[in-house]
């Protein structure tokens, strides 16, 4: 992972934001200028005070140090096109847990990040009119969870809260891709004393296309959106595909290229919930079950990240309830354990990977492990950068 690191210091009427230490540019277009990661500076701190208006004096009382050369401050001719959905929306995050442990009460964990699915080709439908299409999509996504409530649902990124979605009926009349799905992605919200807000599926089917390429901008593949304050994680970024006549999904990853996709081809691609904020064991039981009945979370991640047991009393009619006696013994075992489980080995737990015993969803939020989502082989050194980033964010705010 490319860290960005911020130290925030406040002096009388003034706010200093030094990223000393934040990693050079890269080889990709992941990076931003020095203008947009200022604007992302200000959005962050604009957040925690609702109240002021956003003029000339609101600008006054920010400073900022981006070291030059760096992935927020990026010189030409380095590429910053996808600076959004990379360096921006970081910087933001950033903002909101330092701020987060100033002014608890406003406390807000990690939100989703924009992404971008593109396919382009020449559409066959009308061979008498053949013409070149280009279907571009974003989704909405989940915010993190909030000091005393949980995080908007299917909300629009935090880089552009005005962003709406694009009607699926105008897609599909100007371009030969067919929504499949779009739909509430379950177990997407980080879990949290407050859950954070679910994130959406969206998939579609090539229809008459020819020489089609796919490409897709995000980044939260291995950084995945975090929890505060012993808040979970939500789960990784990427779109699957599975080709015309396969058996197997392919995954393509976050970031990729001119892929080539025919008629008959389908994909599928959720965005990230928001991160969970406070310990998930903290959360009303009453309130997990609620989520089970509204399909945000599943009666297995109900157990495993909440330590909640709810049994089905009829399924088909949405009744559940809660084994009081059984959570009481899950909650007290996950709290003697889960700690241990974050220092076992990463190979172990890619290997528990591998063979099914464990899920994406195990990986990340119970042993904080991040592998090549594709082939499942461990990822050491970003898993090491993550089991870090967990730790430290179970901290609660320093009051």
């Amino acid at each position: 992972m490319i860290p960005i690191k911020v130290t925030m210091t406040i002096e009388e009427d003034r706010v200093f934001y030094d990223f000393t230490g934040t990693h050079a540019s890269i080889g990709c277009f992941l990076n931003s200028t020095y203008s947009a990661s200022f604007s992302g500076v200000v959005a962050g701190t604009k957040t925690f005070f609702p109240e002021l208006p956003l003029n000339s004096g609101f600008y006054r009382i920010i400073e900022v140090y981006f070291p030059e050369g760096s992935v927020v401050n990026a010189p030409w001719p380095v590429a910053v096109a996808g600076y959004c959905s990379g360096s921006y929306e970081k910087i933001m995050n950033a903002i909101f847990a330092l701020w987060s442990n100033i002014i608890p009460e406003r406390a807000l964990a990690c939100s989703f990040n924009l992404e971008y699915l593109l396919i382009g080709g020449w559409d066959g439908r009308d061979q008498a009119n053949r013409r070149y299409f280009m279907n571009y999509d974003w989704m909405a996504g989940g915010w993190g969870g909030r000091n005393g409530k949980d995080g908007s649902n299917a909300t629009s990124p935090v880089f552009g809260v005005g962003l709406a979605i694009q009607s699926v009926e105008a897609q599909e009349r100007l371009s030969p891709v067919l929504t499949s799905e779009h739909q509430i992605e379950m177990d997407s919200g980080g879990p949290g004393k407050y859950r954070g807000g679910c994130g959406v599926r969206r998939g579609g089917q090539l229809t008459k296309v020819e020489k089609a390429v796919m490409s897709y901008c995000c980044d939260r593949s291995r950084s995945v959106t975090w929890g505060i304050w012993g808040g979970l994680p939500s789960r990784p970024h990427g779109v699957s595909l599975l080709r015309q006549g396969a058996e197997q999904t392919e995954y393509l990853g976050a970031v990729f290229s001119n892929v080539p996709v025919k008629e008959g081809d389908l994909f599928s691609r959720p965005s990230s919930g928001g991160g969970g904020l406070g310990d998930p064991l903290e959360r009303s039981t009453q309130a997990v079950l609620d989520d089970v009945l509204d399909g945000y979370v599943s009666v297995a991640r109900a157990r495993t990240d909440y330590g909640v047991v709810i049994y089905g009393i009829s399924p088909e009619l949405n009744e559940y309830a809660i084994d009081l006696d059984a959570t009481e013994r899950t909650r007290a075992n996950i709290r003697e354990n889960r700690e241990a489980l974050l220092e076992t080995d990463p190979q172990i737990v890619a290997e528990k990977f591998k063979t099914g015993e464990i899920d994406t969803l195990d990986v990340i939020r119970q042993y904080g492990v991040i592998c090549n989502w594709n082939d499942r082989t461990l990822l050491p050194k970003t898993t090491g950068q993550f089991r870090e980033a967990l730790k430290t964010r179970r901290k609660p705010p320093k009051l």
